[in-house]
């Protein structure tokens, strides 16, 4: 397995740090790069560290994937509990960790906008970097449509809402002129009981 890394990431020394509490750091090769030079959005559509390129399966990405991931495959005690309250806990101390560092990163994107620092982005950089993700991310899943078929589950669910804030939000996106495919399932999807209930209202 090979790492997409960033030295400065808290996603991905999350990620490394899970590899080695489950005994697994020397089957996983580090590849340092720096998400705002290198294109490597034919293994993740959203160009982000970390990414965990695999021999046997797909590219994974987000670091709870990753982590998860990691968990099941290497050996010791469970870093993240199968069920019951102890899972709640550890996923709602997650969540609250994660929340902290999307916050932090938020910060740190808005003083490097405001150009306090030795290398100032593009005025635009930071919009742009959201539409590039939102409209490849859209293609990837047009491309591998097969997998929001079959029985419902959270992916499905988590791409349907996604696509519906879009509706709402920002309808000038146009998704679906980039993903067919993707749209003719969302207007299935969307017909659901469970989504009709609870659409936006604006």
């Amino acid at each position: 397995m090979k790492l997409l890394f960033s030295d400065t990431s808290p996603y991905a020394r999350k990620c490394v740090v899970a590899a080695h509490e489950k005994g697994l750091a020397d089957r996983i090769e580090i590849e340092r790069l720096n998400p705002f030079e290198t294109d490597f959005h034919e293994v993740n559509p959203l160009n982000k560290v970390p990414c965990l390129v695999r021999e046997d399966g797909p590219s994974l990405f987000d670091s709870f994937v990753i982590c998860d991931h990691l968990d099941r495959l290497g050996g010791g005690n469970p870093l993240i509990p199968a069920a019951g309250t102890d899972r709640d806990r550890v996923l709602r101390l997650h969540a609250i960790g994660q929340g902290i560092t999307d916050a932090a990163l938020n910060l740190r994107s808005q003083v490097m906008r405001d150009a306090k620092l030795d290398t100032p982005l593009p005025k635009d950089w930071f919009i742009d970097r959201q539409w590039s993700a939102i409209q490849k991310s859209c293609k990837l899943l047009d491309q591998e449509i097969d997998s929001l078929q079959g029985a419902l589950d959270l992916g499905q669910i988590s791409v349907g809402t996604a696509l519906g804030y879009l509706d709402l939000r920002f309808p000038e996106s146009a998704w679906r002129h980039h993903a067919p495919a993707l749209a003719t399932w969302y207007e299935t999807f969307s017909q659901r009981p469970s989504m009709q209930a609870t659409a936006p209202k604006g």
